[in-house]
C-alpha cells in the first residue's frame, strides 16, 4: 500500500505541475493581448496519514513529535495580477489607457454588465462607443453649473454611451446655435498712455469722433439663428485725478446698434478696479481752443468784447460768433475755421490746434491815426510837416492854413480852410509865433506848433488816416488735462494769469486762490508751474499753446460711481428677423499697469455646427469639436472599481465579470477613488513578463520530471516486489 501511496501522490504533483504550465502557456499566449493581466497559480498540500501521534513528555522520557506522511498536492488557487501593463501610443482617439487601477464598463445585454481593461474602444454607425462590440458605459445626464459648464451626475448608475444623441441632450451630431448672453472683457490697459485732450472730468471724454484709442478688441456675438456680429471694444485713457485714473470704453457694430454703447471704467493706484471713489476735480472754464493768432479782424470792424462758440461734432462744427451789440452769425466748418463779414468788416478765424466744443471771447481793440503833410510848393506861411499834429477823428482831405495880422491885438490870427480856400473850418486869434490848437466844424483838432520861419501867408496840407485793429483772445490756454489738484486744496474759484517776460521766451504765473491770496511762478519757460501751500499742491502742466491771458477753473469735491459690468442690447437688423441680443459684459479681469496693452474675450454663444472631431480628457469626459469651432463635452466614460479586484471572473473577450470574492462594485470618475487618469491615443499592453513565464516554466518542467520519477521508481520497486514472489 506505501507504494502505491507515493504512486498517488507523484500523480497529484504531475497534475498540478500541468495546471501551472496550462496557466503559464496561457499568459504567453496573450502576451500582446491588450490590458491583458497575468496569472500565477499557488499550490497547497493534501492531508497527511498519521501513523503516529504526538506524546507528551514525563519526568523521566521526552515527548515526541507525531508521525505524519504527506499524501501529495493540489492547485490552491489562480491569482490574476493586478499591477498596471506598460502604456503604448497609438494614432486613434478612441484608444484610451488607464494609468491606474480601475475597469472600463460595458453593457453586454439589458441592464447586465462586465468589465475590461481593454482600451480599444471604436464607433459604431449608430454613434455607439463600444470595446469588441460592447457598449461603454458612462453618464450623459447632467447639470450646469453657475459658469454655463456641463456638470455630469456622476452619482447614478452608468448608462450606454451614444455620441450621436440621448435623452438628455438630444442631437449632438449637430449643434444647434446659441444666443450670446455673456462676454468678459480681460487684460491690461497700459498705464503710461496719455490721457485724451478733449476730456472735462473722470467721466467727461469730450468729441470722439476723432478719438485715438489705446486699446481694442474684437468680440463675436451670436442671436438666436446662429448670425454673427462683430463688435468692437475701444479703450481709451480718460483722465487722472489724485490717484483714480478713468477710463472710456466704446461699443460699435456694423449694421446693428448697441446700447448703452460706452461707459468709464476707473482704477486706482494698484491698477485695481473700483466701483467708487471721491476726488477732487478741476473744472476748466470750457474754451473752444482758439489763440490770439488764430484770429485776424478788419480794420472797419467794431472794437468790443466777442464770443466764438463751437458746436457740433469732428468734421462737422457749427461757429457761432456773437458781437459786442449782441447779434450773431452762424456758418458750418469741419475744422474750427471760419470767416464772418467781407472786406474791412470782415473777421476771420484760423483753425485752432486743437479744437474743441466750447467758448472762446477776444476782445478787439485798435485806433485811428491821422498824419498831415504840408505842402512843399505851396507854403508860404512856413509850417512844415513836423508843425502840424491832426487828432485821429480829423477828416483825411486837404486843407489850407492862412495866416494873417491879428484884426485885433497883437500877433497873427491863424485860420484854417477847405481845399478851396474860402470855406473856414475853424480859427484861432491872437498867436505870438504861430502856434495853436484849432477845432475844425467838421471834427477832431489839428495842433501847430511854431515853424522855424514864420511869417504871414499859407500853407497848404493834405491829411491821412490810418485805423488799425487786433484782437486778444483772454485765454491762456490751460484745459483740464493741464490741471492736477494736490489732495487738501481748497475748493472753490482759481484764477490762472499769464504774463509774458520782456525777453519774449519765459512766462510769469500767478494763481489766485479762492480767499484771495495769489502765489507767483517767475520765469516758466512753456507755462508749468508747481503752487504749494499746506493745504496741498497744484500742478500746471505746459498747455498746447501757452499765451498772454487768464484761465479760471473751480475745484469742487465730486463722488462717482463706476460700475465694472454693464448689461448691453445689440439691435439685430431687421432683415434678421431675430429678438435682439441681451449681453452681460464683464470688466472685472481688467488691470493697468506699465505692460503693453492687450485686450482678450471670453464670449459665449455660436452658430449651427456638425461634428467634426471628438477627444477624450483624463477624467474620461468625450469632448466634441464641431465646425463651427466649438468644443463641447457629450458624455463622460465611467469606471469600476471592487473592494477584491482579483476575485472578478475571467469571462473571455478580455472581460471580467463580478464573483462573491470581488467585493463592493462602484462606479467612479476616472482619477478619484484610487483609479487612474484615462489617456487617449493609447493602449494599456499586457503586464506578461517572458522572462519571468519562462523561469516558472523551466521550474515547472523540473518538478514534472522529478514527479514522473517518482512513478517510475515506485513502479520498479512493485515490480521488484512482484518478482520475489514469482
Amino acid at each position: 500500500m506505501a507504494l502505491m501511496v507515493s504512486m498517488s501522490t507523484a500523480v497529484s504533483g504531475l497534475k498540478s505541475e500541468q495546471t501551472a504550465l496550462d496557466v503559464i502557456a496561457n499568459n504567453i499566449a496573450n502576451v500582446n493581448t491588450t490590458g491583458y493581466k497575468s496569472q500565477t497559480v499557488t499550490f497547497s498540500d493534501i492531508l497527511s496519514q498519521t501513523i503516529s501521534a504526538a506524546t507528551s513528555g514525563t519526568a523521566t522520557i521526552g515527548s515526541t513529535n507525531a508521525a505524519q506522511v504527506g499524501l501529495g498536492v493540489s492547485v490552491a488557487s489562480t491569482n490574476t495580477d493586478t499591477t498596471v501593463g506598460s502604456t503604448s501610443t497609438t494614432s486613434n482617439w478612441t484608444d484610451v489607457a488607464l494609468t491606474g487601477s480601475g475597469y472600463y464598463v460595458v453593457q453586454t445585454g439589458t441592464d447586465e454588465y462586465a468589465y475590461t481593461r481593454d482600451g480599444s474602444m471604436s464607433v459604431d454607425d449608430d454613434g455607439n462607443l463600444t470595446i469588441d462590440g460592447y457598449i461603454v458605459c458612462g453618464w450623459e445626464d447632467y447639470t450646469t453649473d453657475a459658469d454655463g459648464n456641463i456638470v455630469y451626475t456622476t452619482s447614478s448608475e452608468p448608462e450606454a454611451i451614444n455620441l450621436y444623441s440621448d435623452s438628455y441632450a438630444g442631437n449632438k451630431y449637430t449643434l444647434t446655435p446659441e444666443v450670446t448672453t455673456a462676454s468678459a472683457i480681460s487684460g491690461n490697459l497700459d498705464s503710461d498712455d496719455d490721457v485724451a485732450d478733449t476730456a472735462t472730468g473722470l467721466t467727461t471724454i469730450g468729441d470722439t469722433t476723432d478719438l485715438d484709442y489705446d486699446a481694442t478688441t474684437e468680440i463675436t456675438v451670436y442671436d438666436s439663428q446662429g448670425n454673427d456680429y462683430d463688435v468692437t471694444v475701444s479703450m481709451k485713457k480718460c483722465a487722472v485725478e489724485g490717484n483714480i485714473t478713468t477710463w472710456y470704453y466704446e461699443l460699435s457694430a456694423d449694421d446693428t446698434t448697441i446700447s448703452p454703447s460706452s461707459g468709464y471704467l476707473a482704477f486706482d493706484a494698484d491698477g485695481n478696479l473700483v466701483t467708487s471713489t471721491t476726488s477732487l476735480s478741476a473744472a476748466v472754464e470750457d474754451t473752444a481752443g482758439y489763440a490770439s493768432s488764430n484770429i485776424s479782424v478788419g480794420t472797419a470792424v467794431a472794437t468790443g468784447t466777442y464770443s466764438v462758440a463751437v458746436t457740433g461734432t469732428s468734421g462737422a462744427y457749427t461757429v457761432t460768433l456773437t458781437y459786442p451789440d449782441g447779434t450773431t452769425s452762424s456758418v458750418s466748418s469741419t475744422t474750427g475755421a471760419a470767416t464772418f463779414g467781407s472786406g474791412t468788416s470782415a473777421i476771420t478765424i484760423k483753425a485752432p490746434t486743437t479744437i474743441s466744443t466750447g467758448t472762446s471771447t477776444f476782445t478787439v481793440t485798435g485806433s485811428t491815426t491821422t498824419a498831415a503833410t504840408a505842402s512843399s510848393t505851396s507854403n508860404t506861411a512856413g509850417y512844415a510837416t513836423s508843425n502840424i499834429t491832426p487828432s485821429s477823428d480829423v477828416a483825411a482831405a486837404s486843407y489850407v492854413i492862412k495866416t494873417t495880422t491879428a484884426a485885433t491885438g497883437s500877433g497873427y490870427d491863424i485860420t484854417i480852410y477847405a481845399s478851396d480856400g474860402t470855406t473856414s473850418l475853424g480859427s484861432t486869434a491872437n498867436s505870438t509865433d504861430g502856434s495853436g490848437t484849432i477845432t475844425l466844424s467838421t471834427g477832431g483838432t489839428i495842433t501847430l506848433t511854431a515853424p522855424t520861419s514864420f511869417s504871414t501867408g499859407s500853407t497848404t496840407i493834405t491829411t491821412t488816416s490810418t485805423t488799425t485793429r487786433t484782437a486778444a483772445v483772454a485765454d491762456a490756454g490751460y484745459a483740464y488735462s493741464n490741471v492736477a489738484i494736490g489732495t487738501g486744496s481748497a475748493e472753490g474759484d482759481y484764477t490762472i494769469t499769464v504774463a509774458q517776460n520782456s525777453d519774449g521766451s519765459t512766462w510769469d504765473i500767478t494763481l489766485a486762490y479762492p480767499d484771495g491770496t495769489t502765489k507767483t511762478v517767475t520765469g516758466s519757460k512753456d507755462g508749468s508751474g508747481t503752487f504749494t501751500t499746506t493745504a496741498g499742491t497744484i500742478t500746471l502742466t505746459a498747455p498746447d499753446s501757452i499765451q498772454a491771458g487768464t484761465t479760471t477753473f473751480t475745484v469742487d469735491s465730486t463722488s462717482y460711481t463706476f460700475a465694472d459690468s454693464t448689461t448691453i442690447t445689440v439691435t439685430t437688423p431687421t432683415s434678421a428677423g431675430t429678438d435682439d441680443i441681451t449681453i452681460d459684459l464683464d470688466f472685472t479681469d481688467l488691470t493697468t499697469s506699465n505692460a503693453t496693452d492687450s485686450l482678450t474675450d471670453d464670449t459665449d454663444g455660436y452658430a449651427a455646427g456638425t461634428a467634426e472631431s471628438y477627444s477624450i480628457s483624463s477624467d474620461g469626459t468625450i469632448n466634441c469639436t464641431y465646425d463651427n469651432g466649438e468644443t463641447i463635452s457629450i458624455g463622460q466614460i465611467a469606471l469600476a472599481t471592487f473592494t477584491n479586484a482579483e476575485g472578478l471572473t475571467k469571462s473571455g473577450d478580455n472581460l471580467y465579470t463580478e464573483s462573491l470574492s470581488s467585493g463592493d462594485l462602484n462606479y467612479v470618475v476616472a482619477g478619484e477613488g484610487g483609479t487612474g487618469a484615462m489617456t487617449s491615443y493609447a493602449l494599456e499592453l499586457s503586464n506578461v513578463d517572458l522572462a519571468e513565464q519562462f523561469s516558472a516554466m523551466l521550474v515547472s518542467q523540473r518538478s514534472y520530471q522529478a514527479n514522473s520519477k517518482i512513478i517510475s521508481a515506485s513502479d520498479e520497486m512493485i515490480q521488484s516486489l512482484i518478482n520475489m514472489v514469482g
